[in-house]
């Protein structure tokens, strides 16, 4: 029993010597009948105690700071296209917000914008809504052309198809006479000519 108890001892003592610092321990105790076991907590009293390193666990988390990313500004107003690159560049820091920029610089480029790209952006903003308002009324215009001329079309053909209504009851009326003269008859002619072309075509 001695020998086994020695074996185990030095198992021990190898294993805490080779683990790493943030193994947990582990306790082997061997009791007043000479035998051995082993604990993750001390021994209980009565017994002998020695002390092994096994069983590593996961070491503790590495903390590593990230800077947060700074979101993109929203997209500025359409009437910018219009206005300098200086001004525009501007208007989309100032449009972000002041997060990670001095205080004092912030407040000195609302200054300067206000100095500089105010007057530039009313003029810039009433070309975009000038430009946009007379966009608008050519396709008014065009919609109204347009409808105007579906209504034309229209009634030009509900006309022509009326009076190609009226030409066949008088060509049916013409074709049932059996009394017509050679003249009459040469204007029948003429007439189902003209027929033929305006209403069958």
């Amino acid at each position: 029993m001695t020998s086994a108890f020695t074996s185990l001892l030095a198992a021990a003592l190898c294993c805490m010597a080779s683990s790493p610092l943030w193994a947990q321990m582990q306790y082997v105790c061997r009791d007043a009948s000479g035998n051995s076991f082993s604990t993750s907590r001390p021994c209980p009293s009565g017994s002998t105690t020695s002390v092994a390193a096994t069983g590593p666990v996961s070491p503790p988390p590495t903390w590593r700071y990230e800077a947060p990313v700074r979101s993109a500004p929203p997209e500025g107003p359409a009437y910018q296209r219009y206005m300098s690159a200086r001004c525009r560049s501007l208007s989309d820091t100032l449009r972000g917000g002041s997060y990670g920029i001095e205080p004092d610089a912030y407040a000195g480029m609302r200054r300067e914008y206000q100095r500089d790209c105010r007057e530039e952006e009313y003029d810039a903003s009433s070309r975009y809504y000038k430009e946009q308002g007379e966009a608008r009324r050519q396709r008014q215009e065009q919609e109204q052309q347009l409808r105007v001329a579906a209504q034309a079309s229209q009634a030009e053909a509900t006309r022509r198809a009326e009076q190609c209504m009226e030409s066949r009851r008088i060509l049916t009326a013409k074709r049932a006479r059996t009394d017509l003269t050679e003249g009459e008859k040469k204007d029948l002619k003429r007439f189902e000519d003209a027929y033929e072309v305006r209403c069958q075509r």
